[in-house]
């Protein structure tokens, strides 16, 4: 094919959004929601292709075609179109002419409010929380899942408007209204592919995932996983003494409320712990911060707290590391590996890190059991 070819079939495609925009936007829209269902249940859900939910990736790609792709559309060009005239022309004009038509920027912002204040609140999202609600349950219940919005009505708003105003006001300042369907589309599939990425075999959460909206629980676990994505490590303070304890006994309930208190009560402080239940026993390591002068009676006084007696304490003495030589400074990394289980996992994995020259600070496994696996 010549180039000259090539250019006639970039420019017909090229041509199609503009020529067709309610239907680019509708297939835009529904692929993306599919695509965005695919990404959560692969990634995120770890199911393989032969466990994947089509019937529930079928109604979340129609739910993007009728609403996202529909009904935002009429919303979106035609509405806003007519009732602010100046939604056609605002757009395309430069800087300079913008920042002098102020009805131009005042309609722009109007456009901005009805979407964010009055379409998504009383539409978009019981939209969506219906739609979640019959795909994602056996036995669905819209009126709870209405009341289950109303009470995270506050949490979504925010966390709806911390990402979309911005962007919001970009699209309708910005983008022609042919494009404005798939500017949105497109910025919530980037918002999926992150959450993917940060939250990837996190099965507890695939359900508040679904959809790829964004709501106060999305909202939180990105900001939990930027949050965690660098972390640095806590050196002890010189001025204290510092005592590792590490408790083990039979599980029972209270058994951390108690230590706990015991440490508070004898003038110790916890910064670091690690509790695991391993069958029937419950192992709880932890550091705890106490006065030098009061090492002795600290240790002391766990031992004598009746509450203590059925675990087995015992108390290590630790030592802050020696920083007298001024290191560059550094960074942490979380590393987060999701599997399957097989034998040499956590060897290959911290030797791996250590080939490249990473020192590891901590280390956390557990094993989830997840679609018959």
């Amino acid at each position: 094919m010549s180039a000259v070819a090539h250019a006639s079939l970039w420019s017909r495609l090229r041509s199609i959004p503009v020529e067709y925009p309610f239907a680019f936007g509708v297939v835009f829209s529904g692929f993306k929601t599919s695509f965005s269902d695919l990404l959560v249940q692969k990634v995120v859900e770890q199911k393989e292709w032969k466990d994947v939910d089509w019937k529930r990736n079928a109604a979340f790609a129609t739910f993007g075609f009728v609403y996202l792709g529909g009904v935002q559309y009429a919303i979106y060009v035609p509405f806003f179109s007519r009732i602010f005239p100046t939604a056609k022309t605002f757009p395309g004009k430069p800087w300079r002419q913008k920042i002098k038509d102020f009805r131009g920027m005042f309609e722009s912002g109007a456009q901005v409010f009805l979407d964010q204040c009055v379409h998504h609140p009383l539409m978009y999202f019981p939209a969506f929380y219906c739609t979640k609600e019959l795909v994602m349950k056996q036995e669905p219940d819209l009126v709870a899942c209405l009341k289950e919005y109303q009470g995270n009505m506050k949490e979504d708003l925010l966390a709806l408007w911390k990402i979309w105003v911005p962007a919001t006001m970009a699209n309708f300042a910005f983008m022609p209204l042919w494009a404005r369907i798939p500017t949105v589309a497109t910025t919530s599939l980037v918002w999926t592919c992150i959450l993917s990425a940060m939250r990837g075999g996190d099965v507890t959460h695939g359900e508040d995932m679904a959809g790829g909206a964004v709501t106060g629980a999305t909202l939180e676990m990105i900001e939990e996983g930027f949050g965690t994505l660098f972390t640095d490590p806590v050196e002890l303070e010189a001025d204290k003494s510092h005592v590792m304890i590490t408790a083990a006994g039979v599980d029972r309930l209270g058994l951390v409320a108690h230590l706990s208190r015991a440490v508070s009560d004898a003038n110790g402080s916890i910064t670091h712990s690690r509790m695991v239940r391993l069958g029937e026993d419950f192992i709880i390591t932890l550091h705890a911060a106490v006065p030098p002068e009061e090492t002795r009676q600290f240790k002391r006084a766990l031992k004598r707290d009746p509450n203590l007696k059925c675990l087995n304490l015992q108390f290590a003495q630790l030592n802050p590391r020696d920083n007298t030589e001024q290191l560059p400074a550094q960074i942490g990394l979380r590393v987060r590996a999701v599997g399957e289980d097989k034998p040499g996992m956590l060897a290959s994995i911290s030797e791996t890190l250590n080939d490249k020259g990473l020192n590891i600070e901590t280390v956390s496994t557990d094993l989830q059991f997840h679609g018959g696996r």
